[in-house]
C-alpha cells in the first residue's frame, strides 16, 4: 500500500507538540500537509511528522520560522522505494 505518493516532503519533530502546531499553523496558511508517525526508515521513536508537496517547502519552512516553530529534519521521500534523503537538519 502507498501512503499519500504525491507527498514527497517529510518534515520531523522534535516533539509531537511542535508537530500539532505546526500542522494548524500551515492548514490555516492554506498550505495542505498530513500529519503521521515518523517512519521506522528515519527514527524509531515515537514522534510525529508532516507530509507536503515540494512546491510548498519554502512557505512551509518560512510560516514555520515565522511562528517559532521548531522542527527537526527535512527529507525529499520516494514512497515507492521508501527512500528517505535527508535535505536539512535543524
Amino acid at each position: 500500500m502507498i501512503i499519500y505518493p504525491s507527498y514527497d516532503r517529510l518534515l520531523s519533530f522534535a516533539s509531537v507538540h511542535h508537530a500539532i502546531r505546526a500542522e494548524k499553523l500551515l492548514l490555516a496558511a492554506g498550505i495542505i500537509v498530513v500529519t503521521l508517525p515518523v517512519p521506522r526508515e528515519i527514527d524509531i521513536s515515537c514522534g510525529q511528522c508532516l507530509l507536503f508537496v515540494a512546491a510548498d517547502q519554502q512557505k512551509v519552512l518560512i510560516t514555520l520560522r515565522d511562528h517559532h516553530v521548531q522542527w527537526g529534519k527535512l527529507f525529499k521521500r520516494t514512497i515507492q522505494n521508501r527512500v528517505y534523503e535527508e535535505l536539512e537538519s535543524r
